[in-house]
């Protein structure tokens, strides 16, 4: 059962949600509302529930929770870009984009990520490991991923 988040329509937004897949689609809905509440066109909230469905995804299938089983999904605006963030506990290795051939099942994440974002990083300490993501809100100067892929 999917219970609706109801997340703040303005400044910065934090979220703390359960290491489960389903976290993915809580972020997506709190996440368009957010940004039709700020005016971004359709393009640009396309790209931003992908970027964000990819990264709790990936959190989900590679990662570890945080201390408390949860993730934590962070987003603001910083200038003219919203900026996403995905925090967990962290995996064996760090997010890393790979090199994937067409007959590859998997491995396309990050450069999906790489593709919309106008850029990215991540950031590790011994607990807690996030992933960073800068996409324009107003989609000038934004990638497209139809060109990169």
């Amino acid at each position: 059962m999917s219970c609706s988040l109801a997340a703040p329509l303005q400044g910065p937004v934090s979220l703390s949600l359960p290491f489960t897949s389903q976290s993915a689609g809580e972020v997506r809905r709190a996440l368009v509302s957010w940004l039709r509440h700020h005016g971004s066109p359709e393009s640009v909230i396309d790209d931003a529930r992908l970027v964000a469905t990819e990264l709790v995804a990936n959190a989900i299938r590679h990662a570890d929770p945080l201390r408390n089983a949860t993730l934590l999904v962070r987003w603001r605006q910083e200038g003219g870009d919203l900026v996403l963030t995905v925090a967990d506990g962290g995996g064996a290795t760090a997010p890393t984009l790979r090199v994937v051939t067409n007959e590859s099942e998997s491995g396309r994440g990050l450069a999906i990520v790489e593709a919309l974002a106008v850029r990215w990083h991540v950031e590790r300490s011994n607990q807690v490991h996030a992933v960073h993501v800068h996409l324009r809100m107003d989609g000038s100067g934004q990638p497209s991923l139809d060109d990169a892929l």
